[in-house]
């Protein structure tokens, strides 16, 4: 399975005023006398807030930011807290002396929050998942506090860029340490039952309908918190444990092609990373597993990145013939970053085509203005190419009800993102399925 950190990052949502009243307030507290000189500025991005706020309404958004506020203050005290923006937080905080070296001990309590922050919030009955993105900066007196300011928000802004739900520190030397416990830590995650498996629903355009769930893989690890799946996917591969994975995440995740309490059958996506499909371990216990267990492999798609299949690669046509020959689908992801657009989608034929709506719409959104209206463009080429080769489209990353009319209008067949449903734990599906469903219509119908 490869990361699902899914779109591009926007830039920080801070306003400039209160980011210059954080910066005085920075500055103030190393004029006090009893001044810790270990200072630790936390930048933390409520990860969706933007969505819960849409979803949930005025109200009850301002009771969650409370929530959370209060949460960070009782994680990280004795602290200082300011918001910065309708999503972001800033902190200060100072280190206990003596103890790990500073930035360890502040990659350490930025892990500790963001672990806070991901257990859910009571919402008028309801429960919310909210993530965070965490940039942590050491407080130097020597620079001005906007500087400490920024280093903490370019940090957080890494962690986004890379699928959010994390910490990073204010440079790059701050975060390779955590390679070695993580690949230390690795080998025993799956013993240890600290892997997981979430989903997250597609549903039809056309019909309004749950069609399909695509498979997430999350490990939750006791000394490292929430581990991005793009960090710690590519070590399972490098360390010869994706076939161990592979197999139990075969076995925890077709079962739910037979879920009672779900009156259509539903289909499985599961990404699929350009190693794993020259690997055999996955593919091979993919297609065991549903020969023994006699599900219908029509109901499985793998999503593939375009990258993955070049022309002239006989050693992918020939695996992608295999899959095809077994009776499953595929969907090809990204696909407008394919290098020879039409060619490759009339060589390949995929059952499905997917690519990123997060650029839709995002004045905020990161990059010159000139290259967002590009992107968004070749998107909607992508999209019409697509409708005249008559393959289905599915729009994913779909946050607001702008974006779900603007793919609506470029003739994509399904949607996907946190406007119908955020991830869930698979364990959940019997009881969420109908309720996922009643979104659909709500928004689609």
């Amino acid at each position: 399975m490869q990361p699902d950190a899914d779109g591009t990052v926007r830039q920080p949502e801070a306003d400039s005023q209160d980011t210059n009243d954080f910066a005085a307030m920075l500055a103030a507290h190393r004029q006090q006398p009893a001044a810790t000189p270990h200072l630790v500025v936390l930048v933390i991005h409520l990860d969706r807030f933007t969505h819960a706020n849409e979803t949930l309404g005025a109200q009850p958004a301002l009771r969650l930011r409370a929530q959370a506020a209060a949460r960070i203050a009782a994680l990280a005290h004795p602290a200082e807290i300011a918001w910065l923006g309708q999503a972001d937080i800033g902190v200060i905080v100072a280190l206990p002396p003596g103890g790990a070296p500073p930035m360890e001990a502040a990659l350490r309590l930025g892990r500790s929050v963001g672990a806070g922050l991901a257990r859910p919030f009571q919402q008028d009955g309801f429960e919310l998942f909210l993530s965070s993105s965490i940039g942590v900066a050491m407080d130097d007196p020597v620079k001005p506090a906007e500087r400490c300011l920024h280093e903490a928000y370019d940090a957080m802004l890494r962690v986004r860029k890379r699928g959010g739900d994390g910490v990073a520190g204010d440079t790059a030397a701050a975060s390779p340490p955590l390679a070695t416990p993580l690949l230390a830590a690795l080998p025993y995650a799956l013993a240890r039952g600290q892997l997981s498996l979430n989903l997250q629903a597609r549903a039809s355009l056309a019909t309004a309908c749950v069609t399909g769930y695509t498979v997430r893989l999350r490990w939750q690890s006791p000394e490292l918190g929430r581990v991005a799946p793009q960090d710690f996917l590519p070590a399972l591969e490098a360390l010869g444990l994706m076939g161990d994975v592979a197999h139990w995440l075969m076995e925890n995740a077709l079962p739910m092609l037979g879920c009672t309490g779900i009156p259509s059958p539903v289909a499985l996506s599961f990404p699929v990373s350009s190693a794993q499909l020259h690997g055999t371990p996955m593919i091979d216990t993919l297609l065991r597993t549903l020969e023994q267990e006699q599900f219908d492999p029509a109901r499985v798609c793998l999503e593939i990145p375009a990258a993955a299949l070049p022309a002239g690669d006989r050693e992918a046509a020939g695996k992608l013939a295999r899959l095809r020959r077994a009776g499953l689908r595929f969907a090809l992801s990204d696909f407008a970053e394919a290098p020879d657009g039409t060619a490759t989608l009339e060589r390949l034929q995929p059952d499905l085509l997917t690519f990123n709506a997060r650029s839709i719409g995002n004045a905020d959104q990161a990059g010159p203005p000139g290259q967002r209206n590009a992107a968004v463009a070749r998107l909607q080429a992508a999209c019409e190419q697509a409708q005249r080769l008559a393959l289905p489209v599915c729009a994913r990353g779909i946050e607001t009800r702008l974006q779900l009319g603007v793919v609506r209008q470029w003739g994509c067949s399904d949607m996907q993102g946190y406007l119908l449903a955020q991830p869930f734990p698979v364990h959940w599906l019997a009881q969420t399925h109908a309720a996922i469903c009643a979104r659909a219509r709500e928004l689609l119908g």
